[in-house]
């Protein structure tokens, strides 16, 4: 059995056991991997997987939580969006937390997304994809360590999940798309770890615009997925420099 699958397990055992309310905060990792006999990453990934299936959320900065991540007002209220009106909201947004996130990531930041684009990359499970591919984009975002373009992203996931994208993915991401997609995530987790602002902003861009064309190529054949888009290309932002003791 893999580690990350033991402490799957080890980790659900101790969430039923514990007679605590939605949205109660559980233990810090540090304690909760010592009273497990866990190690940190093997938590770590465990955490991951209970967030994806939505028994838990963690807040940067603020801990980890039982039950699904509650959704803000604005979240809300904003319209769920055509796919291709997305892409072009999310081109604009995320390249430049990609490089925010190269420029301010602290170590266990960016082992989340190593994690995240290693997973994705070893399942050959298109549904599990999905759930990796959602929380590396997640993962960098908050590794981006600006709560204004944290609070604009889950805005825009809102949108997203209560798009058609859903049922999107499932029609168009075959394993060649799944393969391209894991190998851009690839380049993208590299290049934030190597500390390359523009490197990562430029393989967001590339990693979404591979997203766009399977869309726009639907919509040619027919797909009633919403109005056709040009898709501009911003220019980054220069991304904000922290010092190493204030990123950690």
């Amino acid at each position: 059995m893999r580690k990350g699958d033991e402490a799957l397990q080890a980790l659900r055992a101790h969430l039923a056991g514990l007679s605590l309310p939605e949205g109660a905060r559980l233990a810090p990792e540090r304690d909760l991997a010592a009273k497990l006999g866990l190690s940190r990453r093997a938590l770590r990934e465990g955490l991951a997987r209970l967030e994806l299936e939505g028994q838990l959320w963690r807040g940067v900065g603020q801990g980890t939580f039982l039950g699904p991540r509650p959704a803000s007002e604005p979240m809300r209220v904003m319209p769920p969006g055509q796919p291709l009106d997305i892409m072009e909201a999310r081109l604009a947004l995320e390249p430049q937390l990609a490089g925010l996130a190269a420029a301010k990531a602290n170590a266990e930041q960016l082992a989340a997304i190593e994690q995240a684009a290693r997973r994705g990359s070893d399942t050959a499970d298109l549904d599990s994809w999905g759930r990796w591919d959602t929380l590396l984009h997640r993962a960098v975002a908050q590794a981006a360590q600006n709560p204004l373009l944290l609070t604009l992203f889950e805005q825009l996931e809102g949108c997203r999940i209560r798009s058609e994208w859903s049922m999107m993915r499932a029609a168009l991401v075959d394993e060649t798309a799944r393969r391209r997609g894991a190998a851009e995530h690839r380049r993208l987790a590299e290049a934030i770890a190597a500390r390359d602002p523009a490197a990562a902003h430029a393989a967001m861009w590339d990693h979404l615009q591979s997203v766009a064309s399977l869309i726009r190529d639907a919509l040619r054949a027919g797909q009633a997925w919403g109005p056709g888009t040009t898709l501009l290309r911003p220019e980054p932002l220069r991304a904000v420099t922290r010092d190493a003791d204030a990123a950690e």
